[in-house]
């Protein structure tokens, strides 16, 4: 028996009605109990309210479905019995839901005909059936994207940086793509930022021409002619205002094989250093405790230089001989400057490659060990001639240390000859071998005396005869301008000044130009080649150009003088033709890069491996490769998303050459095969 009321109970009044417990109590109102004519009226009323069960299964679906219809009988049962016996439907999840009808309305869209019609489903419609029409719902204003209210004067702002994108695009030549004419091709809709009418005009600037469109102008033509004849060798002996052609030699090998101090010594013997000079170089490095290093400061001015007793940077000289006006770039030769290195050799016509003669010398430069992929002088080498350099004279140093240097001589030619030759892709041809020694300057412009450790033996040519037998790059004058940007400062007129080598075309004062990244322009103001004014700047020429209209901040070192109506272009995704260097590890897809070209450099990724090629033919052996491994030679897809200027190797070689650098070494060096974004 339950408890009074049969509200309150626990265990213990389960078994008897006397014990209350007020714990269990529940914190709602008594209800009095209802008569039995008030139960009688609510229970006519609740009979007349469906189910909830029942409301759900007949209230309307969309779509509507048609009712099938009641089957004949012979006598029509009452209305109220009829719906009782009605089956029940049940819900079709595959129909659009309301929620969905009033997205598709807003969107001005209709339902998929396909839902709901993978099976004959009774009150489902099929293919055929006919829908409902939508009802177009009007769309709220609170939900649909609204502009920001500007004023006036934000209005009149933003359409003056419009004006000025459009008329600095104007002035480079850029025009429409679509052949429009200019009022309606550059017009922007005044809701749109000033920003996407830059990004817009960055998109037109990428439609650039291609060279071979380019037809260089008729006095910049005949210019460049009279300046061509006048460095002819006999222009260049008889007459005295005639210009020498230049040549770029780059310096190149291991650590402590002795370049700055051989250099050094060439410029002594060349009469470009005075005597006071080395006697004070002398007397501080005496005081500094490091004298055998006097020669090597000529070169090396820096204070971190001469602390350390290395090259951190490529330092820069000019000299002449009897044949070229000389641009002398000494590179470091520690592998934590290699970087530095890439940046002169990437600027060479030629290369002088010195090797360590003295014993364990040339081997810790050239030999592979466990450790490490090999010294510098194989590294440099490597380099060098994927950078362009073709023209190389080995030069063997420190010989005077050695008990027999011709033996010496002889083993270093016999052992290096063939990596240069079959690794490195020198022709014997272009290679030259002679010794030398920097301190006592034995075999530098002169023969080597007979008491000296080469005059016993040595009857070839002396380093600047050397010099000399190279060959002149040609000057690509007849292409658009390409400088790429190695240095930026005032001088003293403080005047903008870019220095670096032309790789392709011609200036003169007053020439436009356009520099990439950055879409800057500006004009020439006056030009320098081996510190003297000059009127004209050639492909192959050393220049510092004075610039005006520009700013320092828009001149990043890695950036490209260009001509404005044929801008280089920007890339951010390209293939490369590539062969993999002495690497540790394989070489995989998405590993991270540094990417060097002339002399930029920018962090990137290898984003595909597109294929392995044959060494000999370049057909492809084998497509998406898994990894490349050392000597491998594959075209990849690499990905820099700031950007490089670079040019495809057929277009212009100096600016479609590149070298793949990770954790300190060289991982592949190659040339650009397309430009892809």
């Amino acid at each position: 028996n339950m408890p009074k009321g049969g509200r309150f109970y626990d265990d213990e009044d389960l078994e008897g009605e006397e014990d209350w417990d007020d714990d269990y109590e529940e914190e709602e109102e008594w209800e009095e109990p209802v008569p039995k004519q008030q139960q009688a009226k609510v229970g006519a009323t609740t009979a007349a309210k469906k189910e909830p069960v029942a409301a759900a299964q007949q209230q309307q679906r969309f779509p509507v479905a048609p009712q099938p219809p009641a089957p004949h009988k012979g006598n029509a049962p009452q209305a109220g019995k009829q719906q009782q016996q009605q089956p029940v439907q049940s819900f079709n999840f595959s129909t659009p839901s309301p929620d969905d009808a009033v997205t598709l309305a807003q969107q001005g869209k209709a339902p998929n005909p396909n839902i709901g019609t993978g099976g004959a489903q009774p009150g489902v419609p099929g293919p055929s059936a006919a829908r409902p029409k939508l009802i177009h719902l009007p769309q709220s204003k609170s939900i649909q994207p609204q502009p920001a209210p500007q004023t006036k004067q934000q209005q009149q702002q933003q359409q003056q940086q419009v004006d000025a994108v459009i008329a600095s695009l104007s002035g480079m030549g850029v025009h429409a793509v679509n052949g429009t004419g200019p009022s309606e091709s550059w017009q922007v809709n005044s809701t749109s930022t000033a920003e996407a009418a830059a990004e817009e005009a960055v998109q037109r600037v990428c439609a650039r021409r291609r060279m071979a469109e380019y037809n260089m102008e008729p006095d910049l033509a005949r210019e460049c002619a009279s300046a061509a004849a006048s460095e002819q060798p006999e222009a260049s002996t008889s007459g005295s205002h005639a210009r020498k052609p230049g040549l770029h030699l780059v310096v190149l090998g291991h650590v402590d094989a002795g370049k700055s101090t051989l250099m050094g010594r060439l410029l002594y013997e060349l009469g470009q250093v005075s005597q006071k000079d080395v006697h004070r170089n002398q007397r501080d490095a005496a005081v500094a405790g490091k004298a055998s290093f006097s020669w090597a400061w000529v070169l090396d001015e820096r204070p971190e230089e001469r602390a350390r007793g290395v090259t951190v940077d490529v330092a820069t000289t000019r000299f002449e001989t009897p044949k070229f006006a000389v641009t002398l770039l000494d590179a470091p030769g520690h592998r934590d400057f290699v970087p530095n290195m890439i940046g002169g050799a990437a600027a060479a016509d030629a290369a002088l490659l010195l090797v360590d003669g003295s014993h364990g010398g040339f081997e810790a430069g050239f030999e592979v060990t466990e450790s490490s992929g090999g010294g510098q002088t194989r590294e440099h080498a490597q380099l060098a001639r994927s950078l362009g350099v073709e023209q190389v004279a080995v030069v063997v140093s420190k010989l005077d240390l050695v008990d027999n240097p011709q033996e010496r001589f002889e083993h270093v030619r016999s052992t290096l000859a063939p990596f240069l030759h079959s690794t490195c892709g020198f022709r014997p041809a272009n290679v030259q071998w002679l010794p030398a020694v920097g301190p006592s300057g034995q075999n530098l412009v002169a023969q080597p005396g007979t008491d000296g450790a080469l005059g016993s033996w040595w009857r070839g040519p002396t380093l600047a005869q050397a010099i000399d037998d190279f060959h002149p790059r040609e000057r690509l004058t007849g292409k658009p301008l390409r400088l790429p940007v190695s240095d930026v400062f005032k001088n003293k007129a403080g005047a903008l000044v870019v220095a670096g080598k032309v790789e392709a075309g011609a200036l003169r004062i007053g020439s436009k130009v356009l520099v990439v990244p950055g879409q800057v322009s500006g004009s020439i103001r006056s030009m320098e080649v081996g510190g003297q004014p000059v009127q004209l700047v050639r492909a192959g020429d050393a220049a510092e150009l004075a610039l005006s209209g520009m700013d320092a901040s828009g001149l990043p070192t890695g950036a490209v003088l260009c001509h404005p109506e044929f801008p280089v272009p920007l890339a951010t995704k390209f293939e490369l033709r590539v062969v993999v260097l002495e690497v540790a590890v394989p070489v995989l897809k998405g590993q991270s890069a540094t990417v060097h070209a002339h002399v930029a450099r920018e962090v990137g990724h290898i984003s595909s491996l597109i294929a392995l090629l044959s060494p000999k033919t370049g057909e492809v052996t084998k497509t998406k490769p898994r990894c490349l491994l050392k000597g491998q030679t594959a075209m990849v897809e690499v990905t820099c998303p700031r950007g490089l200027c670079l040019e495809e190797y057929s277009d212009l070689k100096p600016l479609g050459r590149v070298a793949l650098r990770d954790g300190g070494r060289t991982l592949a060096v190659g040339v650009v095969t397309r430009l892809l974004g």
